[in-house]
């Protein structure tokens, strides 16, 4: 394993912390976060934890489109091609994610 690909799966993200703070999160922001999410194939707690939030806000009368906002972001981003890559970022991805659980 490369040095490169070690800092990778060095990544940790607090979801703790995420879930603490979700609602100081502008509506905008949780859109990022499922997009990534998404995008990536990664982090899915983090996109649950987003998408609760949303409906909530939807729920208490919130009028931001945010399958909209998610829709038009997620079309905006190149597609993902890992085969091409000497990395295999994808393992990488998966690996890192395994390792914060």
């Amino acid at each position: 394993m490369t040095d490169q690909e070690k800092n990778i799966l060095n990544i940790a993200i607090d979801i703790e912390k995420i879930k603490n703070n979700i609602s100081q999160y502008t509506a905008q922001k949780l859109c990022d976060m499922i997009v990534c999410g998404q995008y990536f194939g990664i982090n899915q707690d983090i996109v649950i934890i987003c998408m609760e939030e949303l409906s909530k806000r939807r729920a208490a009368g919130e009028q931001f489109d945010f399958e909209s906002y998610i829709k038009s972001s997620t079309k905006e981003l190149p597609e993902l091609n890992f085969s091409s890559s000497s990395i295999d970022f994808r393992s990488i991805l998966q690996q890192a994610t395994k390792n914060l659980k």
